[in-house]
């Protein structure tokens, strides 16, 4: 399903109550709240570590530094790091990110035990992320998953193709947005909100990918199909 920024704003308003009070929330405000309620919705689906559906590989992170990799772009929380040793892939631990003196010293050991071990850091000025890896790979042997920032909408055309559920509560954590803005009682929408989001969680952790578009219920493996509200 897919709706317009428009058409979000215009339904968050509706879900508040507010769809002929476009004095109290701005357009702009309302653009605002749609984004933020999409992002907590993205940090909702991408909570968990089983919620791998939405995960993408970068693809040869260029080498910066003796260990260190930068992180795409796009770059929003990281799933997993592998390097291929041996003709075969090895999953990096997560490490202290205070412990690079430590680690960058005993990377022989690190090698001889064939584990690699992993930290990311991110430079607050200029917005750039990077991972360091233990002992140091080859850009050609570092496999990295993560999950891309989400989408941000700016124009009223732009839009989000998503689940109905998805959509819905785009709607209403936006709707929230506005009442607590305008200083009235938000308490059912609140409930709503959480309602949707449970929801949404349950349906996702409960998935997996089968192919594109297609999304397979890990409790009925023998059953293919939609989910409700998708």
């Amino acid at each position: 399903m897919e709706k317009t920024l428009k058409q979000l704003r215009d339904g968050g308003r509706q879900r508040a109550d507010m769809a002929h009070d476009s004095d109290a929330v701005s357009d702009l405000e309302a653009n605002q709240y749609v984004n933020e309620a999409y992002h907590e919705l993205f940090d909702i689906i991408t909570g968990a570590d089983d919620a791998k559906l939405f995960a993408v590989n970068a693809t040869k992170p260029p080498q910066v530094g003796d260990f260190s990799f930068r992180l795409p772009t796009d770059f929003y929380r990281l799933v997993s790091v592998h390097v291929r040793r041996d003709g075969r892939y090895v999953q990096a631990t997560p490490a202290d990110s205070a412990a690079y003196a430590e680690l960058a010293a005993n990377q022989a050991n690190t090698s001889a035990r064939y584990r690699y071990q992993y930290l990311v850091r991110w430079d607050i000025n200029t917005g750039e992320r990077f991972i360091f890896v233990f002992p140091a790979p080859s850009s050609d042997t570092l496999a990295i998953t993560y999950w891309p920032q989400p989408k941000e909408l700016s124009l009223d055309s732009e839009s989000l193709d998503n689940p109905a559920s998805w959509l819905e509560f785009v709607m209403v954590a936006a709707g929230v947005r506005m009442l607590n803005k305008v200083e009235r009682d938000a308490t059912a929408l609140l409930f709503a909100k959480r309602q949707l989001g449970k929801r949404i969680q349950k349906a996702v952790y409960a998935t997996d990918f089968n192919f594109p578009r297609t999304i397979r219920g890990t409790s009925s493996r023998s059953a293919f199909g939609g989910l409700p509200g998708w």
